[in-house]
């Protein structure tokens, strides 16, 4: 037995006092560690919560990238789907023109336009995933200064399959067809061009394409592309020259023409475009027809207005003299972005070089025509040229010429021609009015489109320049290459 004061008793009391202490350290640093792994815990959950958000969102985006594509497959199977439809996956359209609503699914009024309100309303089932189920919703519109091309807004959701809340994200996308206008050249025959041209634009030959100049922009021959041959037809490939700077695509060479136009070029498509710019004409904008007319005169003015005379009186040829105008009538343009359509059902003749009065003596002398908007013209027989056209500003003025048959420099002309436009001669050639040569300059910018060829050898010197405004403003309704609908742009916006 030990007393208190012994030496004995001092060692238990101090082992008592480590115990205690032990024992405190030992809780603490168990509720340390039971701290840390209760924050572990939540911060593994947390994490695992955001990695889950995180996935939805991409799975999101990636479902609205897909219902893009998935609208591009239906206007390259129908161009005109667009303007025609509502899509199933399309919130209700709201009619500005004639009133109402019109449903997913549901034909379309043609011509109207069209707006949507709210938040989007429509959801198109896309797939399941193990991070929710997937939903897509569009909103198509027309793209602005371009009438062939649309904006498409694909807003999705992703919903958790236990419930919550919805990731969303949203993309936007121009989306145009490939039209004749980017081309300087598309002729349904085999083409040539001397030593002495230089050609900006793409050159597309449904035959063969003689190039003794210099091409600074790609061509395209369903068959041979050369430098020299007899007229209009090549002993064989010469597509590697390397004055073609910026290629050259035939049958013989990698890639071929056929791997860049799966689809040739069908000129006979053309035929639904005239019918669109008819009605378009008639619906909204100038359409004009009379028994007794030879034809039309048309003169544009740079005060945003139009005038227009019938020609009467006989003649054997219009393209060679115009025999009488009638009174003129002025029409004014809309101006600005909005679209423009004129239809003449017999022929039109653009303006006039020599000295010529109306019936009425209200208008008289030359006249050379300067394009305020963005217009397109059409008839159903020819379109004669017969002096200047030019814009009023290079990047929001536009004019295309569209001839069911064809499209012919009248030789009251002038001796010099300077004019500017997108053309397509459906039936027959882009030419002068005559063969021999007798005149000096003539320059033209813009773009050519020819079911037969063609020649400008009335002119001595001949200068073709491509527009290219025509890549990003083209003339509204101007025919498209079928199956060529492409995405201009991508960006992610705010959902509706």
């Amino acid at each position: 037995m030990s007393l208190p004061g012994t030496r004995a008793g001092r060692c238990r009391r101090g082992r008592a006092r480590q115990s205690g202490q032990s024992l405190i350290a030992t809780i603490a640093i168990t509720s340390v560690v039971g701290l840390l792994l209760v924050a572990s815990l939540s911060w593994a959950r947390s994490s695992t919560s955001q990695a889950t958000r995180t996935a939805r969102g991409d799975v999101a985006l990636q479902a609205a990238e897909a219902g893009v594509q998935l609208y591009l497959s239906r206007i390259v199977e129908d161009p005109r789907y667009w303007r025609n439809y509502v899509d199933l996956a399309e919130d209700p359209r709201i009619n500005t023109t004639g009133g109402g609503t019109v449903q997913p699914g549901q034909p379309w009024v043609a011509g109207a336009t069209w707006t949507y309100t709210g938040p989007t309303v429509t959801w198109r089932p896309l797939q399941d995933a193990r991070f929710g189920n997937a939903a897509y919703s569009l909103r198509v519109t027309p793209a602005p200064g371009d009438s062939s091309a649309i904006m498409v807004q694909s807003t999705a959701r992703v919903m958790p399959s236990g419930g919550g809340n919805p990731v969303v994200r949203s993309v936007q996308a121009r989306v145009s067809p490939l039209s004749i206008a980017d081309f300087q050249m598309i002729s349904n025959q085999s083409i040539s061009y001397g030593s002495a041209a230089t050609t900006t634009g793409k050159l597309y030959s449904a035959g063969n394409i003689v190039h003794a100049g210099t091409a600074t922009a790609p061509l395209y021959a369903a068959n041979l592309i050369c430098r020299s041959g007899s007229g209009q037809n090549c002993s064989g490939s010469q597509a590697g020259n390397t004055a073609f700077q910026a290629g050259a695509f035939d049958r013989t060479t990698t890639p071929s023409f056929r791997q860049k136009f799966p689809t040739p070029i069908d000129f006979s498509s053309f035929t639904q475009d005239l019918a669109d710019v008819r009605a378009a004409a008639q619906a909204t904008g100038v359409y004009r027809t009379a028994t007794d007319a030879t034809g039309w005169m048309v003169q544009f003015l740079a005060t945003g207005q139009m005038r227009i005379w019938k020609i009467t009186g006989s003649t054997s040829d219009l393209g060679a003299t115009i025999p009488r105008l009638e009174c003129p009538e002025t029409v004014t343009l809309p101006g600005g972005s909005q679209p423009v359509y004129v239809y003449f059902e017999q022929s039109v003749v653009i303006g006039n070089g020599n000295n010529l009065t109306d019936r009425c003596n209200a208008t008289s002398g030359a006249r050379t025509s300067v394009v305020d908007g963005q217009v397109t013209l059409a008839s159903r027989n020819n379109v004669y040229i017969g002096n200047d056209i030019r814009y009023e500003g290079d990047t929001d003025d536009v004019l295309g010429l569209i001839a069911a048959g064809e499209v012919i420099i009248g030789e009251y002309s002038g001796r010099d021609l300077n004019w500017r436009a997108a053309t397509l001669a459906q039936n027959g050639q882009w030419r002068t009015n005559k063969g021999t040569t007798d005149r000096g300059t003539m320059t033209f910018t813009g773009s050519t489109a020819t079911s037969d060829g063609g020649y400008a050898s009335m002119f001595a010197t001949r200068v073709y320049n491509y527009d290219p405004t025509l890549q990003s403003l083209r003339p509204p309704l101007f025919p498209t290459i079928e199956g060529s609908w492409q995405v201009a742009y991508w960006r992610e916006v705010t959902p509706p």
